[in-house]
Order: C-alpha cells, then structure tokens, then sequence
C-alpha cells in the first residue's frame, strides 16, 4: 500500500509555472530608470556599428512630450514590456521596442530587443503586434493609411559561429509569425554608427510587413521605391551616393518571399 502512494507521488504530473501577463507601455520619460534599463538593454544586444547613440532615443522622447509631431515629421516611439504588477521594476524590464511613422512613406521598426531572462516567452511578438497598433493611429490621426511597415536584420557572416545562426534562425521565426516577408534581392548598405570613420558600411536584410497595401502590389519597382525611399526619408541618402546607389545598383529586381 505505502509503494502504491510513493508510485503515484512520483508520477503525478507537475503543474508548470504560470507564465506572468506582460504589459506593455509607450515611454515618455527619458530619465525614468525603466527607460534607462531599456537604454542598457539596447547597448547589450546591439553592435555599435548597427546602433545610433541612445541620446538620440532619449531626445526623441523629450520632443514627443514637448510638442505633438508635425505632418512632414516623424512620429516616433519607445515602448517597453515588463510582468504585469513590476512596471518600475528595471530589473524585471522584458524588452523594448523602437520606431516610427514617417508620414507619406509608411512605418520603420529601428530596434527591438528582448532581456535574456525573457527570451521564448513570446515578448518579441507582443512588442512587434503593440508597435503595429501604434503606427495604425498615427496613420488615422493624419487621415494616412499605413501602406507597410520595415525593419532590418543582421545576417551573420557565413563563417559566424554557430550561436550567431542560431540568433538569427529565431529572429526569423519571429519575424514570419509578426506576418513580415523578406525583401529578397537586397543587400541595404546601412551607414556604419562605430567610433572608426573609415569602418565599412554594415550589409543588413529588410523586412517587411504589409499592413493597408495588399502583398500583391509590392511589384520590384514599389520594392524599389520602398528601398529608395529608407535610404532617402531615414538615412539621408539620395541618388548618386555610395550606399543608395550599391543598395539598388542597376539590374536589382527586389521580390517578396517568405521569411521561413
């Protein structure tokens, strides 16, 4: 009788802990010590040759309190995610998301990271699915649609450790469940943000997600102009210099094709 309790002991089965709801929130203080963790967490899972300075995060959010955006201008966001109840808790900070709705053009995701300590718990995608959110009314604000939403990607090199292919395998997972779609055909010379003017441009992959323009009508020539228009309206590169033009050399023909 004893072995027959200590057998169903021991096969009972165990109840997994509960995941903690997330919540996730827009920042609109630069110097609140969640926004400062967020800061850390951004220099943690970044290159400093893929990130612009976090000052110039924390002055976006400065103009964002001080005046409301202007039609020509960006309307940009940083939102963070944390457990539910630990809002001021830095240390319980999940993640962090950044970006914009740059009127005329359409929404640019610029960063997103997700702590360590919250990695498979499926932060990456309410940050993504909250940004979304987001853009769709700062596009009804201004009577726009939202035609699309782009992001860049890191691909490793082919000679990257295997712990670097795997980070990016799980980033594309992300990206195809979010409902982005790689812009194949592209390699995007992005400006190089380290300390060493003569470093290289960095290479990265674009992704993109269309939101009010049906997936049909990203022909190669709106991909074209969906490029152009990255190099143009964010990084100030016109036609003619070095990057666009290595961007979109003569003969690209961008397509659309799934992430996975």
């Amino acid at each position: 009788m004893q072995l027959q309790q200590v057998s169903a002991l021991q096969f009972a089965p165990v109840k997994a802990p509960a995941v903690p709801k997330l919540v996730v929130w827009e920042a609109f203080d630069p110097d609140d010590p969640m926004t400062k963790a967020a800061g850390e967490l951004y220099e943690e899972t970044l290159p400093a040759d893929e990130r612009i300075p976090w000052a110039w995060i924390e002055r976006s959010i400065r103009e964002r309190v001080k005046s409301k955006p202007r039609t020509n201008g960006w309307h940009k966001h940083l939102l963070l995610a944390a457990p539910e109840n630990r809002q001021d808790d830095p240390g319980a900070l999940a993640g962090y998301v950044y970006g914009a709705f740059l009127p005329g053009y359409g929404g640019y995701l610029c960063y997103v990271g997700v702590a360590e300590s919250a990695r498979r718990l499926g932060v990456g995608r309410r940050l993504f699915d909250h940004f979304f959110k987001v853009l769709k009314v700062d596009a009804g604000e201004l009577g726009e649609p939202l035609p699309f939403v782009i992001w860049e990607s890191h691909r490793p090199e082919p000679d990257a450790p295997d712990a670097e292919w795997e980070v990016w395998a799980a980033r594309k997972r992300l990206f195809d469940r979010v409902g982005g779609a790689w812009i194949d055909g592209v390699n995007f010379l992005s400006p190089n943000f380290s300390d060493d003017p003569d470093a290289a441009p960095v290479p990265l992959q674009l992704f993109l997600k269309p939101v009010d323009t049906p997936e049909t009508a990203f022909t190669a020539e709106r991909l074209r102009e969906v490029v152009g228009g990255l190099h143009q309206r964010v990084y100030r590169n016109a036609p003619g210099t070095a990057l666009y033009d290595g961007t979109l050399p003569p003969g690209c023909e961008p397509r659309l094709r799934p992430v996975e």
